[in-house]
């Protein structure tokens, strides 16, 4: 029996799975690791953390290791990696929840404008989203580090490095470093590069998400006791290829991500920028992806800290949330701005708030408001999307907020889409594209 070693690597674990040629789950493993806060606005991941907990779901596949045949994952991202020659780590990764970066975030919208900006990389440069911020501030705050540096990539390429030995990233996590050529399908930007300074010798070379560059090395075949020289395909985004294993491969198809974070991102070809989503690139060479995200499950859990503590975690997720997403949010006079963790699409500061409230208003009314205000900017995006591309009327959806309750609630947001629920969709779409290279079949 064949097998693909798929990896999920997350923002505080890794989910690995072995799935065999038809695609079929046969194991599942989980190992946790944790981000630090040294200080406010740092947000910062050990890269050995995560390669630690790597190898221990590796070594729990043991008796299975001569029948894996190829390795494919994705990961968070942006998770900002300052590498040796190599690859080891010389500071641990940044992540997307840091906000250090602000300074360097307001010389860039200075020097170039947000719009010309935003032309290039289909961004803002968004302090903690577009990888460059970061960079910037690395480069002027500790240039010893910065001077070491061999290559500078998210996690994607750490990863790569360590499996083969050879530098690489893909399109959608070049796109999330904001100096790349996004709505062109190209390069790294020659204009971006010389504005600011940075030396492109220092960043990885660019291939298309599932390209097999290399096989497995023969350093990390003793490490692990994996073959030698089994394909490992170039690593992506965990949204980019959940698309993949959602079924999706056609312009207007949607992809709707309720977990942690409330996540939108529809497939389209045609690269057109709004201020109020992100442009990336999709798995797939000619397509983009239109992107948005705002807290999802962390405000249903600050909610539940906050203002029902008598209740059993239990309770308050079986019980009171079903209940309360039975009402009609149309007819709530109290709504909700989902910016508990900021805005991801904004350059100012936002923050979350409630409006509407009254000397009657309850905690029911507030829970309502905050279930339909963490949706607002995925009804927003569908809309955007929908004026310059024909949407697919069946979201797919994925995640562990996913429930019977949560879809009809949805529906009641969405009107005219219905909803085809999905799981494990990472893990899944990183195991079709390996069987595709293995039976060298074209998507």
């Amino acid at each position: 029996m064949m097998y693909i070693l798929s990896m999920d690597f997350g923002t505080s674990s890794i989910k690995a799975s072995l799935i065999d040629e038809h695609l079929r789950t046969v194991d599942t493993v989980k190992e946790e690791y944790f981000f630090k806060i040294p200080k406010p606005n740092f947000v910062e991941l050990d890269p050995e953390d995560v390669f630690s907990a790597m190898l221990k779901c590796i070594k729990r596949f043991g008796p299975y290791h001569n029948g894996i045949e190829a390795i494919a994952y994705d990961t968070f991202s942006p998770s900002v990696a300052f590498m040796d020659k190599d690859g080891n780590p010389l500071y641990p990764i940044i992540t997307h929840l840091d906000r250090r970066s602000s300074e360097q975030s307001k010389k860039i919208i200075r020097e170039m404008g947000e719009n010309e900006f935003q032309r290039i990389t289909g961004t803002f440069p968004f302090t903690g989203g577009a990888s460059v911020t970061t960079m910037l501030w690395v480069k002027e705050n500790m240039p010893g580090i910065y001077g070491d540096t061999c290559k500078i990539g998210h996690l994607v390429t750490y990863l790569y490095k360590k499996f083969t030995g050879h530098w690489a990233t893909d399109p959608t996590n070049a796109a999330q470093m904001a100096m790349y050529e996004t709505t062109k399908w190209s390069g790294w930007s020659k204009e971006i590069l010389t504005q600011f300074g940075i030396d492109e010798s220092k960043l990885p070379e660019i291939h298309n998400a599932g390209t097999v560059l290399s096989g497995l090395s023969r350093e990390f075949s003793r490490l692990t006791g994996l073959k030698e020289g089994i394909p490992v395909l170039l690593g992506t985004n965990d949204a980019t290829v959940a698309h993949v294993g959602a079924g999706n491969n056609n312009p207007g198809d949607i992809l709707d991500i309720s977990g942690s974070s409330e996540i939108i991102t529809i497939l389209s070809d045609k690269p057109v920028t709004n201020s109020k989503y992100y442009l990336r690139n999709a798995y797939y060479p000619g397509q983009w992806q239109i992107f948005a995200i705002t807290t999802g499950g962390f405000a249903i859990d600050w909610f539940k800290n906050e203002f029902c503590r008598e209740m059993s975690k239990e309770e308050f997720f079986s019980s009171y949330v079903p209940e309360i997403m039975q009402r009609n949010p149309a007819e709530n006079p109290v709504t909700f701005l989902p910016y508990l963790t900021g805005d991801r699409q904004s350059l100012r500061k936002k923050k979350g708030a409630f409006n509407g409230l009254s000397l009657d208003t309850g905690r029911d009314e507030m829970l309502l408001s905050l279930l339909t205000g963490i949706h607002e900017p995925v009804i927003d995006t569908i809309r955007l999307a929908g004026e310059f591309q024909k949407l697919n009327p069946v979201i797919k959806l994925t995640g562990g907020l996913i429930s019977e309750n949560f879809i009809n609630f949805k529906k009641r947001l969405l009107k005219g889409f219905d909803f085809e629920q999905k799981d494990d969709c990472p893990i899944l779409g990183n195991a079709i594209a390996a069987v595709r290279y293995l039976n060298n079949v074209k998507p």
